[in-house]
């Protein structure tokens, strides 16, 4: 089940990324280019704040900036931020006890879930906030005009 705060943290990262080093971005223009609403992210950016990894201001001059350099803050830190119960969710069920498979599927699932987000982390961490926000810099500029 993914909930989706994982890509709108990214991309919120991404955009205070590419903003001056004493810039700070106010959420309404993050939300607009996320095309998310406001206090739906500002919930995601108090994650974030919580976990170090952005700086939030209040008053005039407010709003939200990276706490380090981007090529600093790997995928994994932003996912552990805002997904802190993984990828995947144990069931909502309480199995039979007397069951032989019930009276283990828990334990056995959560061995499955740890080693699936422990991948997941793992492959996060290969990747920076930097790395994302130039990727999706050249992926968002249009293709050269070719004369045929």
């Amino acid at each position: 089940m993914s909930s989706g705060r994982f890509a709108i943290a990214t991309h919120a990262l991404a955009l205070l990324a590419q903003a001056q080093v004493d810039e700070s971005c106010a959420s309404d223009a993050l939300s607009a280019s996320i095309n998310t609403n406001p206090a739906f992210l500002r919930r995601i950016l108090a994650r974030l704040s919580q976990a170090g990894i952005i700086e939030a201001r209040e008053g005039r001059a407010g709003g939200y900036r990276l706490a380090r350099p981007a090529s600093a803050i790997r995928l994994s830190d932003v996912y552990a931020a805002v997904e802190p119960d993984g990828a995947i969710a144990p069931s909502p069920c309480e199995p039979n006890a007397r069951c032989p498979i019930g009276a283990g599927i828990q334990r056995a699932f959560d061995e499955v879930a740890e080693a699936a987000n422990a991948g997941l982390l793992r492959g996060l961490s290969q990747k920076t906030v930097a790395d994302i926000a130039l990727r999706a810099q050249r992926l968002g500029r249009p293709a050269p005009d070719r004369a045929d």
